[in-house]
């Protein structure tokens, strides 16, 4: 009786992968799945920047119409306050930068120019504003009478 012996035919190509072409394939994903990770950890930061961001600057026209209305009541050449909103505490700095009378005006019945006693003042205004660990600055101008 005769036996056969099959013998693998080196014209047929190997059936599956190799263990280099599995670890080229393995890493090839590797760096693409650590480079995704890097775009989604950077579009999260700057996420979390723009939402910081925008609770401060969300804030600064509330504080400023407090502020202004301190000036108008005011007398003082420099004036200083703080407070809070919500979790935001703040202070704040105004400074006189100038003051003016307010120019002279045509009267038509009399024709001559009558000046009405008001007085303009220009403040320069620091405001620092304080969220947990993070602070913001924000400096304005504001005019006053």
């Amino acid at each position: 009786m005769k036996r056969k012996i099959n013998l693998p035919n080196s014209n047929k190509p190997p059936k599956g992968f190799t263990l280099i072409e599995v670890l080229v394939a393995s890493f090839i994903l590797f760096l693409v799945i650590a480079a995704m990770t890097m775009v989604y950890r950077g579009a999260l930061l700057s996420s979390n920047k723009a939402e910081r961001t925008l609770q401060f600057s969300s804030l600064v026209e509330p504080i400023s119409e407090q502020i202004r209305l301190q000036l108008q009541s005011s007398t003082n050449n420099e004036l200083q306050g703080k407070g809070s909103m919500g979790a935001m505490t703040f202070t704040w700095l105004a400074r006189q930068a100038f003051q003016a009378k307010a120019p002279a005006l045509f009267d038509d019945e009399s024709g001559e120019l009558t000046q009405k006693g008001k007085t303009f003042r220009l403040w320069h205004i620091t405001v620092k504003l304080q969220l947990k660990k993070a602070t913001r600055e924000y400096q304005f101008s504001e005019v006053s009478w």
